[in-house]
């Protein structure tokens, strides 16, 4: 079994934050990513659902990502060569002053899988894609301090911004350009459905709910690319994934459980191989929608907080291969404020606070949603959550949801009082706090006019110091103001075929650009 990352190094791979922005010099440099090894002829993937689109500024979901990365290049990239520090990749980012940058290509001759070739179009074309409010983009609201995007040569987009944003490598490393010239030729329905990426691996064939393949790009401009097909299966439950794993069917299943890693061990055909990821788990307790029990009731959000047992779920079902969060944000995370602790294990407080928020024990009934084979055992762990609470008198009935349903609920506001969530990479914190305590953000479960508005002026604070003083009275507010269910941080196992060299990522990227033979 691989060695999980010690904390010290993985700190330092989480605190790598755009104010230490690190430039490589060369085309040669920025390409020496792709693995070394043996050519395989192919790798299947077991994945809980279907990619919600094809096409990359649009949804911010994990699975969608998975497959838009393999056929899409970033502006920049984290390297994981040099502690996930951001590096050129399709571009570079140059500050020019404090509401001033320059996004400069510098990839030559790159082209679309179409055989177009890459212009500074395609790059403002996805910034134009975001932006209309037609197309229901989430990264809308990501990209909204970019108060004007504007190209000026054939090779450059300067970007300006209201207000200082020391955030900008963040969002820019979501800016994946897209085939403008193909998109004008079929229309962005078809484009959606068959897309044309400059990335390592072209759209194959999608049969929705199966399976979707993808071929090597044979002149990926970055690298050779030694795993000439991925198939990604969509196989919503684990124990199928798994048994395929264990059947010599797929070369790579993620979110093993552990009481299966020695099945896995004891296979012959497959290892185990574990890494904490910057991914949190996380129960939100709704405040944003009046209709909700939550809704200004800080007693019973504290009573749900003290009623779980949160540290006996982590050593009964996740056998400790997970780490408990005292606030929202994870051990990993460089932001996290570590004079938080966590609340305490205590039914008999939470039996006095459900009673201060004004019931009885066996009054109040809750609806909570949650994935099924989306998070690592998050079907058990949202039984024990239920179970814990019903301890304390309180009856949880879960709702499972597939996966492309549980976040149309969650985007919609349809969800019930609580709903169980991941969420990740989170290696700052404003890719956690602006996003879910803010509470129009897509995924927000969360709303305090105080609390948005701190978040506002840290997301504008240039200065590092001061930023971090303001994001850890954040931290207190939310902990304070009971805003989750406070979970643990993911730590991500994978079963992985001997077969295939492969390492991991605490960053989640699970790239077959970096796979080979054995």
């Amino acid at each position: 079994m691989s060695r999980p990352l010690s904390r010290r190094t993985l700190a330092k791979i989480a605190g790598s934050l755009p104010i230490s922005y690190s430039l490589l010099a060369g085309m040669n440099q920025i390409g020496a990513v792709s693995a070394q090894g043996k050519e395989l002829d192919r790798i299947a993937l077991g994945v809980g659902s279907d990619p919600l689109t094809l096409i990359p500024n649009d949804i911010v979901d994990g699975p969608t990502g998975v497959i838009t990365y393999h056929m899409f290049d970033a502006c920049i990239n984290r390297n994981k060569d040099d502690e996930y520090r951001y590096m050129p990749w399709l571009c570079d980012l140059e500050n020019v002053d404090d509401l001033t940058w320059n996004l400069k290509m510098v990839a030559e001759g790159v082209t679309f899988h179409s055989g177009n070739p890459l212009t500074i179009n395609d790059f403002k074309a996805a910034f134009d894609y975001a932006a209309d409010p037609a197309n229901e983009s989430h990264y809308l609201e990501r990209w909204k301090p970019l108060s004007s995007i504007e190209v000026v040569d054939d090779t450059t987009i300067q970007i300006k911004t209201d207000e200082p944003f020391p955030l900008i490598y963040d969002r820019i490393a979501e800016v994946y350009p897209i085939d403008s010239v193909q998109i004008e030729e079929i229309g962005i329905d078809a484009y959606k459905e068959n897309p044309s990426g400059t990335g390592p691996y072209t759209m194959s064939e999608w049969l929705r709910g199966e399976y979707i393949t993808l071929q090597a790009n044979p002149n990926y401009w970055a690298g050779d690319v030694l795993v000439k097909e991925v198939q990604f299966r969509t196989m919503p439950e684990f124990a199928t994934r798994l048994a395929a794993l264990l059947a010599g069917e797929l070369g790579i299943v993620k979110d093993v459980p552990v009481d299966s890693f020695s099945d896995v061990e004891d296979s012959g055909l497959a290892t185990i191989k574990s890494i904490p990821s910057s991914r949190v788990n996380y129960v939100a307790l709704v405040t944003n929608r009046e209709d909700s029990v939550f809704y200004d009731n800080l007693p019973l959000r504290q009573a749900i907080n003290h009623g779980v047992d949160v540290q006996g779920i982590i050593d009964g079902i996740f056998q400790g291969y997970a780490t408990r969060m005292a606030g929202p944000l994870s051990d990993l995370n460089p932001d996290r404020n570590p004079d938080i602790v966590p609340y305490e294990f205590n039914p008999e407080r939470a039996r006095e606070l459900l009673a201060e928020a004004g019931y009885a024990e066996g009054e109040l009934e809750i609806t909570m949603d949650a994935p099924q084979g989306r998070y690592p055992m998050d079907a058990d762990a949202a039984m024990a959550i239920a179970a814990s609470l019903g301890d304390i008198g309180i009856t949880v009935n879960v709702q499972y949801n597939e996966w492309g349903t549980h976040l149309d609920k969650i985007v919609n506001r349809q969800t019930g009082d609580m709903f169980y969530l991941g969420w990740g990479p989170a290696l700052d914190a404003f890719g956690t706090l602006a996003y879910l305590f803010v509470g129009d953000s897509t995924y927000s479960g969360f709303g305090d006019p105080e609390i948005e508005a701190r978040i506002a002026e840290a997301s504008k604070t240039v200065d590092p110091a001061a930023r971090l003083a303001i994001w850890n009275e954040v931290q207190q507010s939310v902990y304070d103001a009971a805003g989750w269910l406070f979970l643990w941080q993911q730590h991500d196992n994978y079963g992985v075929a001997n077969t295939i060299a492969w390492e991991p990522r605490p960053d989640e990227r699970l790239l077959m650009f970096e796979a080979s033979g054995i």
